[in-house]
C-alpha cells in the first residue's frame, strides 16, 4: 500500500484490522503441485517445455523441479468483488492483504513440500511470466497439475489466473546450486519502474 517502514495513523490502523479479519474469514488456501526429474534443462517424457532462457539459467544445476500451484480460492475473489461496491477504500485494503496473503500460502506450501528433500537445495520460486518465462505456458502447466479440478485454479483468455489471488510457479532442486533462494533484481521486467528499487529497496527487504 506505499507504507514502506512508515505506520499508519490510527483510523488507517482500524481499517486494516477490520479487512485483515473479513479476509481470514473468506480464505480457502489450498495447494498442488508435483516433482519431475530434469535433464539438460527439460522434463524428460513431458509435453511440457521450460521457454525462456531465464527459467533455463534459474534451474541450472538441478536435478528435479517442483511444479506448484497455490490459491486463496474465489470466497477471497468474491469479498473483493462486494467491497468494490460497496466500499472501495476497503477493496483496496482487502485486495492489498490478499495479493501479501497469497505468497504465505506458497511460503507454507514451499515448507511442506521441501521437507520431502532434506537432501537437496532448492532454488526460490520462479513464477510463470518472469523474465521471459512465458505466460503462455500458463494452461498447459494448470493441466499437468490437474489444479481446475483439484483446487479450482484456471487461466482466462488474458492468460491471468482465476481465482485472481492465485500463484504458478516452479522451484529447482539439486546439488550445490550457485543460485539463492532468495529472487534478485537481475531478470525484473519492472526494472526502473519498481517502486522498491526507487526508494533504495527490494521487494526481498521491505
Amino acid at each position: 500500500m506505499g507504507y514502506g517502514t512508515s505506520e499508519p495513523d490510527n483510523q488507517t490502523q482500524a481499517l486494516l484490522n477490520k479487512c485483515e479479519r473479513e479476509l481470514i474469514s473468506a480464505i480457502d488456501g489450498k495447494y498442488v503441485y508435483r516433482v519431475f526429474l530434469l535433464a539438460d534443462g527439460q522434463i524428460p517424457d513431458s509435453k511440457f517445455h521450460l521457454e525462456g532462457n531465464s527459467i533455463k539459467k534459474h534451474l541450472q544445476g538441478c536435478t528435479k523441479v517442483i511444479f506448484l500451484c497455490a490459491t486463496l480460492s474465489d470466497t477471497v475473489d468474491r469479498l473483493i468483488r462486494i467491497k468494490q461496491i460497496s466500499a472501495m477504500a476497503e477493496a483496496i485494503v482487502v485486495d492489498a492483504l490478499a495479493s501479501a496473503a497469497v505468497e504465505q500460502v506458497c511460503d507454507l506450501a514451499e515448507n511442506e513440500i521441501l521437507q520431502e528433500f532434506p537432501n537437496l537445495e532448492h532454488t526460490w520460486r520462479f513464477g510463470l511470466g518472469y523474465g521471459d518465462f512465458p505466460l503462455t505456458s500458463q494452461s498447459k502447466f494448470l493441466d499437468i497439475l490437474d489444479a481446475p479440478k483439484r483446487i479450482g485454479v484456471c487461466v482466462n483468455e488474458s492468460l491471468l489466473l482465476t481465482p485472481t489471488k492465485s500463484v504458478s510457479c516452479v522451484i529447482g532442486l539439486g546439488h550445490d546450486l550457485s543460485k539463492g533462494t532468495m529472487k534478485s533484481c537481475d531478470m525484473c521486467t519492472l526494472g526502473g519502474r519498481c517502486t522498491f528499487r526507487l526508494n533504495g529497496g527490494t521487494c526481498q527487504s521491505s
